[in-house]
């Protein structure tokens, strides 16, 4: 496999691809649809003028997808936050491997938060799955997103794991650009945030020094907390059937999917950087353990890390505390008005799905109740 052409292959847009991926999206019925959630009437006529004369990634981030995001941010949500990005050198590249929750906001808004404390934008993978039609795969490599391949037979998953480790290491040690890549396949829909052990493996596949292999990417774990996440009735639907029959995406749903993230109500969100775990693994090196052995404590230290800085709402207390049966939490972090405000909001939220409503109502329960359990698990 020449992986320098493969890179070709999967890599964002470069500057010359720019005004011809540009002109496409102004025709795409989708991009009318999001300038009508972002922009007045009187607005659009300019904004789009100020598009067509976008020429390279860097303008298409600085006017259009920065003032995107923040828009999303002011008109769906009650504010973000950001904990410990002051503690990363902006002259470094790293790996983020972060918590997942929304297919494309999760991402974009930690680009938002590095230019805003002057680090550059990362790249970031975008699984193969959705890259399905070319308004989604130009508004994708317009944003440094790079193709990421899902599933395929066994040697298949060999040859992408191998493409996939060999271009995030280029970019990161020659290209010198931060990655953001989700913990685990897909977003979390059960609000257990967890780490895969394949994804650890698949950075040192084919490097015969797994501990040097991983100290190369600089790996920082990021969480992301929603107090309302934006999609959570349609997670708790899909967890419902999938406990009946193997769940089949309609076409369409991942768009839906993105559509919805963007416009739905998120309360408050919070984005905290962890710490780079080079320090644990540098405690690592040179100790007789097996592969399996050290995969094990990376992912503990990248969960443990998601799971500490996880900002914890009212919501995820209350949902713990009816899931737990106790009164664990009540008075100390949220009161009587703010759980019944939660109830509500399950309710009116499981009301619109097909099924039966206890089950669903305690999916939606347990989902928002994890962070707290997690926390509490690792003692924080």
């Amino acid at each position: 496999m020449n992986l320098a052409q493969e890179f070709e292959k999967i890599r964002p847009y470069n500057d010359s691809e720019v005004p011809a991926a540009v002109n496409r999206i102004i025709k795409k019925e989708q991009f009318q649809y999001i300038l009508s959630f972002l922009y007045s009437n009187n607005d659009k006529n300019e904004v789009i003028k100020k598009f067509k004369s976008i020429n390279t990634v860097s303008d298409f981030q600085s006017v259009f997808s920065h003032y995107a995001v923040r828009e999303v941010v002011r008109k769906t949500s009650d504010g973000l936050s950001l904990s410990g990005l002051d503690k990363l050198d902006n002259n470094k590249p790293y790996l983020f491997i972060a918590n997942h929750r929304d297919i494309v906001l999760d991402s974009a808004i930690m680009q938002i938060l590095l230019v805003e404390n002057n680090h550059k934008t990362s790249q970031i993978t975008f699984g193969s799955n959705l890259m399905s039609g070319e308004f989604i795969i130009d508004l994708g490599k317009l944003n440094k997103m790079f193709v990421f391949y899902r599933g395929g037979a066994r040697i298949q998953m060999y040859k992408n794991a191998l493409l996939h480790s060999g271009y995030m290491r280029h970019v990161i040690t020659e290209e010198k650009e931060s990655i953001w890549i989700a913990q685990s396949d897909g977003r979390t829909k059960d609000g257990n945030d967890k780490t895969q052990e394949a994804l650890i493996k698949m950075f040192a596949i084919g490097r015969k020094d797994f501990i040097t292999a991983l100290r190369e990417f600089n790996i920082v774990p990021v969480t992301i907390s929603y107090e309302y996440e934006p999609c959570d009735s349609e997670k708790v639907n899909e967890l419902y059937i999938s406990k009946r029959e193997v769940y089949k995406k309609q076409p369409g749903e991942d768009l839906d999917s993105i559509l919805k993230g963007i416009k739905n109500y998120k309360g408050h969100i919070h984005m905290s950087f962890g710490t780079p775990i080079n320090s644990i693994l540098n405690k690592l090196m040179g100790k007789n353990l097996e592969i399996n052995e050290l995969v094990d404590i990376v992912v503990d230290e990248i969960d443990s890390q998601i799971y500490k800085n996880y900002a914890i709402w009212p919501g995820n207390y209350i949902a713990y505390d009816i899931l737990k049966k106790t009164n664990k939490y009540f008075k100390n972090k949220y009161n009587q008005e703010e759980k019944d405000k939660f109830i509500d909001y399950i309710n009116t939220k499981t009301s619109i799905l097909q099924g039966d409503k206890e089950e669903l109502t305690n999916i939606f329960i347990s989902m928002y109740a994890m962070p707290v359990v997690n926390k509490n698990d690792k003692h924080y």
